[in-house]
């Protein structure tokens, strides 16, 4: 039972601890940014301070380019585990191919500048950033390899039969290198 008190003088009064932040902006807005290169989706975080210099909030910018609250006013360390876990919820390690794309399928793994897509479909390529967040995250199944045949004038090079909006994607997310599969067309006379 919680002791009761006459008057103010009686209660034991402790002054509050401040707590140097063992996180610093420097390191929040370092994460920010990396989260910005991994995240490839049009909206960009952004960090902002306080007037006071101890809480921050986690902003974004929406369609119209407007800076918009993602969070409330929190705590350095609060910003810290926000960020971690957005991290891990929404943003794509191009260096993990294996969690976007079906390697046993695929003949080879070649370096994406080796690569020409032969069309470009804006809209094909807005459904494919959806389609890899979600083969990477395991909501749909993985991403089948790019099928390629090669480059009837640049030797070394492969034209891009099935898989250029993935190609695209792949490119803005940071992908080095691609799984394919060379099909036996006939080359382009």
């Amino acid at each position: 039972m919680a002791k009761t008190y006459n008057c103010v003088d009686e209660m034991p009064i402790t002054r509050q601890k401040v707590v140097k932040p063992s996180i610093s902006t420097e390191h929040l807005a370092a994460k920010v940014d990396e989260i910005n290169s991994q995240y490839h989706d049009y909206n960009k975080l952004l960090l902002a301070v306080d007037k006071t210099g101890q809480l921050l909030q986690i902003n974004f910018t929406n369609d119209q380019e407007e800076e918009v609250p993602l969070t409330d006013w929190l705590d350095m360390e609060q910003v810290g585990t926000y960020l971690e876990n957005y991290q891990r919820m929404f943003c794509l390690d191009p260096n993990r191919i294996d969690r976007f794309f079906v390697m046993d399928e695929a003949t080879a793994i070649v370096p994406i500048s080796w690569l020409r897509p032969t069309r470009k479909r804006p809209e094909g390529i807005a459904k494919g950033f959806i389609y890899m967040r979600q083969a990477y995250q395991g909501v749909i199944p993985k991403r089948k390899p790019i099928s390629i045949r090669p480059n009837a004038e640049e030797k070394g090079l492969f034209d891009i039969i099935d898989g250029n909006s993935t190609y695209f994607v792949a490119k803005r997310i940071g992908i080095k290198s691609l799984p394919i599969v060379l099909t036996k067309y006939n080359l382009p006379e």
